[in-house]
């Protein structure tokens, strides 16, 4: 059993390693917690599941037991080395040794079986939480299911968002995924011990309830609105209108106060200003 403090100790010594700090490496041993994770991942026999940073394998071993294929993607050479000696003799693991924001996920979805359902899963490094969820939310990624643990702090965050923290990856959270809280996870359950405890969260693709004929061209008009958060919608929308008094009247006309910052509007007032826009 991968995900117990025993295995994680004897096989960092049998290595000869330590969890590498600087990667955020911090492995689960709750075997409660993994289960979790997997029953959330709705893993069957059709099913292909990613994996963002598979450490030692306790959700890879419990992934290989049903799923139809599994992908590993991990940054540290060392894990991955470790991986394939212990999953050696598994036929439906891929292991691939790979930064994962640089990776073409593009390129490694499209070669992936079309009939088979994705999930992506993953106990997420703190260091780059958001920098992994930004990749796998602003692509059209044919993705349905992702369950993830994270720091307490950044999962309190994605679910209830204060006007400070509010940000492009929410308002694309919002317009096309639900979220949910799984289960909580406390700092004694990883080896070693980091300093916050986490939650695991799924994040489940939805029929958005606004539609959008351009999505690429909405994110980028999400950006532009909160590059500047201290200025009024007015200035943010200079980048696609002509003039003040035209953006002024763009938003008059669709009743939105001219003198708001973006974090003050909700969804449905974000896609009136990008319909009008042109999405």
């Amino acid at each position: 059993m991968r995900s117990s403090k025993k295995y994680v100790d004897e096989t960092l010594k049998k290595y000869q390693l330590t969890a590498n700090k600087a990667l955020g490496q911090n492995f689960l041993v709750n075997q409660k917690i993994t289960d979790k994770i997997i029953e959330n991942a709705n893993v069957n026999n059709n099913s292909i599941i990613i994996e963002i940073g598979p450490g030692l394998g306790a959700l890879t071993e419990k992934c290989i037991e049903t799923a139809k294929q599994v992908i590993a993607i991990e940054i540290d050479n060392n894990m991955c080395n470790i991986l394939k000696d212990e999953f050696k003799d598994v036929s439906n693991l891929e292991i691939i040794h790979e930064d994962f924001l640089k990776l073409d996920f593009d390129n490694l979805l499209n070669a992936l079986d079309k009939n088979s359902p994705i999930t992506l899963i993953s106990n997420l490094p703190y260091y780059i939480t958001s920098q992994i969820l930004t990749k796998l939310v602003f692509n059209d990624y044919p993705i349905n299911t992702i369950v993830v643990m994270m720091q307490k702090e950044v999962a309190n965050k994605l679910l209830n968002p204060s006007l400070k923290d509010y940000s492009p990856l929410h308002v694309l959270l919002e317009y096309k995924y639900n979220l949910k809280l799984i289960t909580h996870v406390s700092k004694n359950d990883y080896l070693p011990r980091p300093e916050i405890d986490s939650m695991v969260l799924k994040i489940d693709k939805k029929q958005p309830i606004y539609q959008i004929t351009d999505e690429q061209k909405f994110i980028q008009i999400v950006k532009s609105l909160f590059k500047n958060r201290r200025k009024t919608i007015v200035n943010n929308l200079l980048e696609y209108v002509n003039s003040k008094d035209e953006a002024i009247e763009l938003l008059k006309s669709i009743n939105i106060d001219v003198d708001c910052r973006i974090e003050q509007l909700n969804l449905e007032k974000i896609i009136k200003i990008a319909k009008k826009l042109g999405v």
